[in-house]
């Protein structure tokens, strides 16, 4: 018995000299990509998952003067599309034509830039933003330049 055991225990001490440890190699952990799901902060998911390729119509618009200028802005969608977190292509659609440009934003969403050309009423909104209440249907914004902005201000709401 006592060399059947020996045999044996050779056996596996030989069979498992053979096998490749992999905990011994040293290899890096793997590195998420860039804007992953997995590597977003709570911030990034939320902007993502409530505003990012969603449609927006401009539920009141005011301009530096104080005159509401919603109406004007009726028939426009707005659409901010994800490159990243924080820019990407913008959209504004209005009936069959579509208008692009792009956006931008600060790491904790307080701030939003937009820039869209082709037409001249796109020159009230293509501005940089600083956004004052964030809610699960709309942003409301007023302009970044406080100094000169007067009453302007904005309120995206869902489509």
């Amino acid at each position: 018995m006592k060399k059947f055991l020996s045999a044996f225990l050779y056996v596996v001490v030989v069979v498992l000299g053979m096998v490749p440890l992999s905990s011994c190699e040293d290899k890096p952990p793997p590195t998420p990509p860039t804007d992953s799901v997995d590597n977003a902060t709570s911030a990034q998911k939320a902007f993502d998952l409530l505003v990012l390729g969603k449609q927006f119509y401009m539920k009141k618009g005011i301009d530096s003067s104080g005159n509401d200028l919603t109406a004007s802005y009726a028939d426009q969608i707005y659409v901010l599309e994800k490159q990243t977190y924080t820019n990407g292509p913008a959209k504004v659609i209005i009936g069959t034509d579509t208008y692009t440009g792009t956006w931008q934003s600060n790491d904790d969403y307080s701030k939003l830039e937009l820039k869209v050309e082709g037409r001249p009423d796109f020159q009230f909104f293509s501005i940089p933003w600083r956004i004052t209440t964030k809610t699960y249907t709309g942003l409301s914004m007023v302009p970044q330049d406080a100094i000169n902005a007067g009453s302007k201000s904005m309120q995206l709401e869902k489509k």
